[in-house]
This record gives structure tokens, C-alpha cells and sequence, in this order.
């Protein structure tokens, strides 16, 4: 009688046990077999690459440029600018921006001259796919300083090209992202601009004139003349 007692006790001891054993059971609650290892499931893949490659972006800022043959005379313009992105292979992006702004004086007011600028760019990115990413950029464009007065003749004889250079920094969450941007313009001369006749003296060879003096061409070295300098902008940008 005392044995069977003992047998007994056993018995039920090791399988009070053996059920306590931990990571013996199958995800339906069966219990594995002795001796077999757990079932582990596999690690998640990594999150898929961006696949949103169009952008549009709207940046607000400052451009500081002066003629090439009076660089100690620089002009200063608050810009805006919208730009339209698509980046068809992993690194490189194309970039159409448009802008403009007005002349901004040393007292805070505004001058009377507008800026106006299209330039089609090729970016750089280093890290696209990460949260914090920069980059390289180059473009060529149209650049025009005129008077907010000027006809459209005025504004187009005022058209000149522009070469740019710049670097970019962005902070993009899923859909959105923030970014600031430094620019190098440089603006070629306008040659194909005629030059402006030249007014004969009035009252010459001893002879008085009763007209009233006429205005003077609106000659402008900025005209005839290239620009120099740089802009830095910040924005937003939505991703889709």
C-alpha cells in the first residue's frame, strides 16, 4: 500500500512539472513533443522604400544680387518661390521652380522693382530614403529685374539668363517635410538689348531752344548688365 502511495506521488509530480515546463506548447495550446524547440516567427521585413516621388514646395526668403560692373551696389528682394519636384531615379531629382519678389530698401520699405525667375534644376540627394537628408543642386533659368510700371515689351527685353548653384537641407516626416536652401545666382549680360541713342545737348552751336528738356532714356546698367549673388530660402514641402 505504501508503495503504490509513493508511485503515485511521483507520478503526479512529474507531470505537474513536465506542464510547467516554459515555451513547451504550440501557438493552439498543444504541447510540444520532448526535446523540441519552440516555434519562433520570423522578423518582420524592413519598411519598404519611399515610393513617393513627386513633391510640391512652397519656399519664402531674401536674394541679395548686384551688376557685375557695380558689385559695392547690391540690391536686396524678398523672393517666393513655388516649386514643382519628380525624382525618377534613386539619387537625382528634377526641380522646376518659379519665383518672385520685390526690392526691399535699406529703410524697410519697398522699392518699385520686381524680380521675377524660372529656373528648371537637376538635385543631388545624399540620403533620400532617410528622415534628415541634403543636397546638391544646379540650374539654368530666366531672370528679370524691371519696374512694376514697365509695359510687357519693357518686362521681356529685361529677360536674362541665369546659371545657380546651390546646397539643401530637409527634415521629412511621411508625407511632409521642412527645408532650407542656400543659392550662388549669377545672371549673364543682355546682349541682345540695343543701346540706348544718345540725346544731342540742347542750346548747341549758339542757338537757344524753347522746348522744355526732355526725360532722359531710362538707361539702367542692369539692364545691359549680368547679376551676382545668392539666396537663401526656407519651406515645406508635400510629398505624394
Amino acid at each position: 500500500m505504501k508503495i503504490g502511495l509513493v508511485l503515485a506521488s511521483l507520478v503526479l509530480s512529474t507531470t505537474a512539472a513536465y506542464a510547467q515546463a516554459p515555451g513547451d506548447y504550440y501557438d493552439d495550446g498543444e504541447v510540444s513533443p520532448p526535446g523540441m524547440a519552440p516555434t519562433v516567427a520570423p522578423e518582420p521585413p524592413p519598411p519598404p522604400v519611399r515610393q513617393q516621388r513627386w513633391s510640391i514646395g512652397l519656399n519664402v526668403g531674401s536674394m541679395s544680387v548686384a551688376p557685375h560692373m557695380q558689385p559695392e551696389n547690391p540690391t536686396e528682394f524678398s523672393v517666393g518661390q513655388l516649386a514643382l519636384r519628380y525624382r525618377p531615379w534613386r539619387h537625382l531629382e528634377i526641380e522646376l521652380a518659379l519665383g518672385g519678389g520685390r526690392e526691399q530698401l535699406e529703410d524697410g520699405t519697398e522699392g518699385d522693382r520686381e524680380l521675377s525667375s524660372s529656373v528648371l534644376a537637376l538635385r543631388y540627394r545624399f540620403n533620400p530614403q532617410r528622415p534628415w537628408n541634403m543636397w546638391l543642386m544646379a540650374g539654368m533659368g530666366s531672370f528679370a529685374v524691371a519696374s512694376q510700371w514697365a509695359s510687357d515689351e519693357e518686362k521681356q527685353a529685361a529677360v536674362q539668363s541665369t546659371l545657380q548653384f546651390g546646397v539643401g537641407l530637409e527634415r521629412r516626416w511621411s508625407h511632409f517635410a521642412l527645408q532650407i536652401e542656400l543659392r550662388a545666382v549669377g545672371v549673364a549680360p543682355n546682349e541682345e538689348t540695343p543701346d540706348m541713342p544718345i540725346r544731342e545737348p540742347i542750346g548747341t552751336n549758339n542757338t537757344m531752344s524753347t522746348e522744355p528738356p526732355k526725360e532722359p532714356y531710362p538707361t539702367t546698367t542692369t539692364t545691359q548688365d549680368g547679376w551676382k549673388g545668392g539666396q537663401t530660402t526656407i519651406g515645406a514641402s508635400y510629398y505624394f
